[in-house]
């Protein structure tokens, strides 16, 4: 089993010529440990609950935070990062793609997102935030700007095949303008949709974005 670090060890941990604490992959850290501004993390280091973090702190894929962690401006998240519920976000934070955020978690303003991240229920978003192709499994709409389909989550799939008579299958994201695009038109036809399903209907007709074009 791996060495957990602790809130003492954090601060005593020895910084780089740059005067920045890099920490290694695989790192396990206590609950309520305290990070200052720049730190660097690599792949799959797990934060127990209560983890602050200061401006520009940086993180490789996979890392994993629980629960009311707090991240001031410039965070940089690689992808997979997965986040428990409570979790608070400075201004500027950057998610690559495939990140999760658990319920009630708040982002500031001008946050930016890749494709395919998931969010809890009551999440809060400031001005400015942009989601690539999110997945999305509420009947409000999402209360970001979008770029690209908004993808309902694997638990939604029944009632989009129920509402619309299609047949998702196993691997929706890839497969929807292709077996589908025809259709959306008519889709849009209906008199008893709701914002949410117009919403993510149109987003459906938006082009892919590129990583070009996802900036």
């Amino acid at each position: 089993m791996s060495k957990v670090v602790t809130i003492q060890e954090v601060e005593s941990w020895p910084e780089n010529e740059n005067g920045i604490k890099v920490f290694p992959a695989f790192t396990i850290f206590s609950e309520g440990c305290s990070f200052g501004e720049g730190c660097s993390f690599g792949e799959v280091c797990s934060f127990g609950k209560g983890c602050v973090f200061g401006d520009g702190c940086s993180f490789s894929d996979g890392c994993v935070f629980g629960m009311e962690c707090s991240f001031d401006k410039r965070g940089s998240f690689d992808r997979w990062c997965s986040f428990g519920k409570g979790c608070f976000f400075g201004d500027r934070c950057s998610f690559s793609d495939g990140c999760s955020f658990g319920k009630g978690c708040s982002f500031d303003k001008r946050g930016s997102f890749g494709k395919r991240c998931s969010f809890g229920d009551g999440c809060s978003f400031g001005e400015g935030c942009v989601v690539v192709s999110p997945l999305w499994s509420f009947v409000y709409e999402p209360p970001f700007k979008t770029k690209g389909a908004i993808y309902p989550t694997s638990s939604c799939h029944k009632y989009w095949e129920e509402r619309l008579g299609i047949d998702l299958g196993n691997d929706f994201c890839d497969q929807i303008k292709e077996k589908y695009g025809k259709n959306i038109p008519d889709f849009l036809k209906r008199t008893d949709l709701t914002r949410c399903e117009i919403r993510i209907l149109n987003s459906w007709l938006e082009k892919e974005v590129k990583p070009e074009d996802d900036k």
